[in-house]
């Protein structure tokens, strides 16, 4: 009998402010009332998974933060139970993180978030792919201010590389950003050709599970952008978004 391990790919449900690109705001918190519910939902359909996640990575953005912590709990882990990892950041381009102004986006830090109640953080973990100060001097995939479509591919191959080897074999979930989900969702798929790929277009609250046996070096490709789960017409997958290269598909 073998072990298999399963990951679990998470966007959040609809925020306060809505995105729009090249205006911001880009790190708006979850709606506080349809947010939190599509949260919710997302929650109890990881946990009532018959593999549920023992481990939640997640983006330091708002919206992200807000909805890991929605699913520990619904897991019943409270303390140490969410992982901020830079290598889940938006995509660093400057349509998602420059406002018109100029205004760069700055990530919160780890106590800036515990500050903010979000208490379940575990301030022990250190980023397995922090974000480089220098794109000029940068390790390989590190994520940088501004990263390209093709950079963005390597950035997420690194970041899904180590997140896998910290957990150790552990069931993860990583609530990430579509850019960033959809690459990562690409390397673990890993198909001859984006024309081969099922990787598309991903809507508010869909989940995508990936899973494979111990002895097996290959990923399965069970499940995609799902939104069975959410509520009302977001059920039929609504807001979605989509990488360039994906929409040439």
């Amino acid at each position: 009998m073998t072990n298999s391990q399963h990951v679990y790919f998470v966007r959040y449900g609809l925020t306060k402010y809505p995105l729009v690109e090249n205006e911001g705001p880009y790190d708006s918190p979850l709606h506080p009332v349809d947010g939190y519910e599509h949260g919710i939902a997302i929650a109890r359909r990881l946990a009532a998974m018959p593999n549920p996640p023992d481990v939640v990575y997640s983006s330091s953005l708002h919206r992200a933060v807000s909805t890991s912590q929605l699913i520990v709990h619904a897991l019943g882990k409270t303390k140490n139970s969410i992982l901020i990892e830079d290598g889940l950041i938006e995509w660093l381009t400057p349509s998602l993180t420059v406002e018109p102004n100029g205004t760069r986006l700055e990530p919160r830090t780890v106590q800036q978030l515990v500050d903010m109640t979000f208490t379940e953080i575990d301030q022990e973990y250190k980023s397995v792919n922090p974000i480089a100060a220098d794109s000029n001097n940068a390790p390989e995939g590190a994520p940088y201010f501004f990263e390209s479509e093709e950079y963005l591919m390597i950035r997420a191959k690194v970041s899904m590389q180590k997140i896998l080897q910290h957990a150790d074999g552990k069931n993860i979930c990583i609530v990430s950003h579509t850019p960033c989900a959809q690459a990562m969702a690409l390397y673990l798929e890993g198909a001859a050709s984006l024309e081969d790929s099922k990787i598309g277009p991903w809507p508010l609250g869909g989940i995508t599970m990936f899973s494979k046996d111990s002895d097996d070096d290959a990923w399965t490709l069970d499940m995609y952008a799902d939104t069975s789960h959410m509520p009302g017409d977001y059920k039929h997958g609504l807001k979605e978004w989509s990488l360039p290269c994906l929409t040439k598909k």
